[in-house]
């Protein structure tokens, strides 16, 4: 494949990714403000999952609370930096490109709810994880994840290349 149809290629799965987060996560909150209460808990799993509609003016798990218009900027600024470095490196690899978008969907999510409502709903609650956070929180620190694995993987990889 040429490398033109290969970047337009990468770039479907960014975007995909992307909006597939982005649709998930408005949705799960969606159905959560429509049928739980601000305030009160559903017991899922007992004693392990709850889901809990909590009201969050701070970043991801509560951090930063009542810091709406900065994170909003900072925000905007991270999708920015997200899709210039998705234009710069010239991601080739599916993964790469899958979990980046991964990345800007949950930093859309959250920007989404920011700018209509001035707050994010979270609602996940797990006994043995204090914060309480979204789908898109849980996107953003998957794409992370995933992406220090991949570059980790990439290091380790070059350097057994280069040592043999």
């Amino acid at each position: 494949m040429d490398k033109g149809k290969r970047n337009v290629l990468m770039s479907v799965y960014f975007l995909i990714s992307g909006v597939a987060v982005l649709i998930i996560d408005q949705i799960t909150k969606y159905l959560v403000i429509a049928n739980v209460a601000r305030g009160t808990t559903m017991e899922l799993i007992p004693d392990f999952l709850y889901i809990v509609n909590v009201k969050n003016t701070g970043a991801a798990f509560g951090i930063f609370q009542d810091h709406t218009k900065v994170l909003t900027i900072i925000s905007l600024v991270a999708i920015v930096l997200i899709i210039i470095l998705k234009v710069i490196m010239d991601l080739h690899y599916i993964f790469y490109n899958i979990t980046l978008g991964f990345i800007l969907g949950g930093a859309l999510g959250n920007l989404v709810d920011r700018f209509f409502i001035g707050e994010v709903t979270d609602f996940i609650s797990f006994t043995i994880f204090p914060p309480v956070f979204n789908v898109a929180d849980s996107f953003i620190v998957i794409g992370f994840s995933l992406i220090i694995i991949l570059i980790l993987r990439e290091y380790f990889k070059k350097g057994k290349s280069q040592g043999s």
